[in-house]
């Protein structure tokens, strides 16, 4: 019998895996609810419907990517190598968990044909994720070149992302952090 209570954030943080591996429309409300052992009519204490729960999640994921990437880039005491380090940490921790990729790009390639609902969230994920990233190509680049950059980046992260999960292999991911790296590292030319 599944228990009553639980938090908000117990619930959203049992369900942003699920969501990520089998997307919004192979996940209903019903087993959302029997995965964080709770009754469907509880869920419902916390989301009004599906679309509100996906918006919490994606508001969620975005919080944390963006509290520890900023985290990382505004630390002055970490050189650029050792904050490269950490972002590939937060990178494997968000992307490679098994091979279920990016839970922004996952909800936009599935819901681009719909009610762009949650088109805001996740766009606003990846200006601070390309912004995170300009702001380590600037002491290499001026700004418009560490913008073109920082985009070139995140468009090849998430297209290894998307390749990892259509072969199952880590390899097409790690190549785009890898190519990260030497573009982050290289110096003004």
């Amino acid at each position: 019998m599944p228990k009553i209570k639980t938090s908000k954030e117990e619930v959203l943080k049992k369900v942003i895996p699920i969501l990520r591996e089998r997307g919004i429309s192979k996940s209903s409300m019903s087993e959302l609810a029997k995965a964080c052992d709770i009754q469907k009519s509880h869920f419902y204490y916390y989301f009004n419907n599906k679309e509100q729960l996906i918006k919490e999640v994606l508001a969620t994921v975005h919080s944390y990517f963006k509290y520890n990437l900023f985290r990382v880039i505004e630390n002055k005491s970490l050189t650029i190598a050792q904050k490269l380090e950490k972002i590939n940490l937060l990178i494997d921790k968000m992307f490679k968990n098994n091979h279920s990729g990016c839970i922004m790009a996952n909800t936009a390639l599935e819901t681009a044909h719909l009610d762009p609902i949650y088109k805001e969230e996740i766009r606003c994920f990846f200006e601070d994720f390309i912004t995170g990233l300009q702001i380590l190509l600037l002491s290499n680049h001026d700004k418009e070149k560490s913008l073109s950059l920082a985009e070139q980046i995140v468009q090849d992260l998430e297209g290894g992302i998307l390749l990892m999960r259509i072969y199952n292999d880590h390899k097409y991911i790690n190549n785009a952090i890898s190519r990260m790296e030497k573009i982050i590292l290289n110096s003004k030319t």
